[in-house]
C-alpha cells in the first residue's frame, strides 16, 4: 500500500524527477504489485514507463504475479433487473461481492473464456460476437461469421470455444453449429475466427474426420493447455469429450469413464487437467464424484462424496481454485462446498434460465485493440 501511495503522490503532484534516481529493477518491482487501474495511469509519466508497461515481458509478469489473485466471477440472471449481470467476489469467505459497472452490458446471452482474462461475448439476438478485456475496458467486435446462404436454415445447436495459439501468437474462436434445412436433414458447420487475420474460415465436420452429434457448453471454463473441451454424446447417448487444439486446428476425442451414466454431469478443470463432475441420484441418497484425466491419458477418481441426504443439490456447476465445488440446489441457489470440511457458502445467486456461468477472473493488461498487439501469456 505504501508503494502504491508513493507512486500515486508523485504522479498527482507532477514530481516526475523524484523517481529518476530509482533503479529500473525497483520500479519494476513496485509496478508489478499494483492493480491495473494504477498501472495504466503511470503510463503517462514517461515514454520509458509506457514502453515498459506495454511490453510483453511486463504484461506476462504482472498477470502471473502472486499479488494478482484470481477472483470468482459469476454471470447470472437478476429477476429484479430482468437482465443478466456479473457478480465479482472479493474475499475468500465470499461474503464481499460487488457488481462493477465496467462488467455490465445488455443483451449478452453467452460468455466464453476467459483466456488470459480475454472473454468472447455472444449476442444471439443480433448474431454478433466480440472479444472483451474488462480489466482495461477494451471491446473488439468480431466480423459477422456468415455464410449468408445459411440464413434460411435453423441452427438448433450453437456451441463456442475460445483459445490461444502460441505458435502464431493468435487468439481464436471456434463456433460449431448444427442446422436443420428445409428437407429435414441436418448439417454441421464449424467456423474458426482468427484475431490476427480478423476473419473467419468455414468447414464441415467431415473436413476434420468427425461427426458432430449433441454437444453442450460447460458452466465454467474448459480451456487448458491450448485445447478447448466440450461434453458430447453419441447416437447411443454415451458421453465422450470433444476438444479443439488451437495450434494444430484439429479435433481430439476422449472417452470418459464407463461408470459415468448420470444425467447431471459437467466438465471442469482441476489443477490444470480436464475433469468431470458428476452428481448421482440413488435410492440411498445423492453422491458426487470427481474424475480427473491425467496427462498420460488415464482417468483418476479424485474425489467421492456421499451418498448423502442432507444436501439438496440438483446440478454440479464446477470447481473453484482450491478444489471447492460450486453446486446448484433444487431451489436454484448457488452454493460453494468445501469437500474436506463440508462447509457451505451461500453465493447469494440464483441460477435461472440457463444463463448462469462461473469464471476465474484475474486482472490483465493484454490488449486486443490492434492485431499487432495481441499476445499470450
Amino acid at each position: 500500500m505504501q508503494e502504491n501511495m508513493t507512486l500515486r503522490t508523485m504522479t498527482e503532484h507532477g514530481n516526475r524527477n523524484c523517481y529518476s534516481h530509482l533503479p529500473e529493477a525497483v520500479i519494476l518491482h513496485i509496478l508489478l504489485r499494483l492493480p491495473t487501474k494504477s498501472i495504466t495511469r503511470f503510463k503517462r509519466i514517461s515514454k520509458n514507463w509506457a514502453a515498459l508497461i506495454g511490453s510483453s515481458y511486463f504484461i506476462k509478469k504482472h498477470f502471473n504475479h502472486e499479488d494478482n489473485k484470481a477472483k470468482l466471477l459469476v454471470y447470472h440472471y437478476r429477476p429484479d433487473l430482468q437482465q443478466c449481470i456479473f457478480t465479482l467476489y472479493q474475499d475468500p469467505t465470499y461474503s464481499r461481492y460487488e457488481m462493477p459497472d465496467h462488467l455490465q452490458f445488455h443483451n449478452i446471452v453467452s460468455v466464453i473464456g476467459p483466456v488470459n482474462s480475454i472473454f468472447c461475448v455472444v449476442d444471439e439476438h443480433v448474431g454478433g460476437m466480440s472479444l472483451w478485456n474488462p480489466t482495461i475496458r477494451e471491446f473488439r467486435p468480431i466480423p459477422a461469421a456468415g455464410p449468408d446462404c445459411l440464413n434460411k436454415y435453423c441452427a438448433y445447436m450453437n456451441v463456442y470455444g475460445l483459445g490461444f495459439d502460441p505458435s502464431s501468437d493468435d487468439y481464436k474462436v471456434v463456433w460449431i453449429r448444427k442446422f436443420m434445412d428445409p428437407t429435414a436433414s441436418t448439417s454441421s458447420l464449424i467456423s474458426l475466427y482468427s484475431l490476427r487475420a480478423d476473419s473467419w474460415r468455414h468447414f464441415r465436420d467431415t473436413d476434420f474426420g468427425i461427426v458432430v452429434q449433441n454437444m453442450s457448453e460447460s458452466k465454467c471454463n474448459t480451456y487448458v493447455n491450448g485445447v478447448y473441451y466440450w461434453l458430447a454424446d453419441d447416437v447411443r447417448f454415451r458421453y465422450y469429450i470433444l476438444g479443439f487444439d488451437m495450434r494444430t486446428e484439429a479435433f481430439v476425442e476422449m472417452d470418459v469413464p464407463a461408470c459415468i451414466t448420470s444425467l447431471y454431469v459437467n466438465l471442469s478443470l482441476y489443477s490444470g487437467d480436464i475433469a468431470i463432475l458428476s452428481l448421482d441420484v440413488q435410492d440411498e441418497g445423492k453422491s458426487i464424484d470427481l474424475w480427473v484425466r491425467k496427462g498420460e491419458g488415464y482417468w483418476v477418481k479424485q474425489m467421492a462424496i456421499g451418498p448423502f441426504s442432507f444436501w439438496d443439490f440438483s446440478w454440479p456447476f464446477g470447481l473453484w481454485e482450491n478444489g471447492e465445488l460450486v453446486m446448484e440446489t433444487s431451489s436454484s441457489d448457488l452454493v460453494l462446498l468445501n469437500p474436506n470440511t463440508h462447509q457451505l457458502w451461500n453465493l447469494h445467486i440464483q441460477s435461472e434460465y440457463g444463463h448462469t456461468r462461473m469464471y476465474s477472473y484475474k486482472e490483465s493488461l493484454v490488449s486486443i485493440r490492434r492485431r499487432s498487439q495481441c499476445s499470450g501469456l
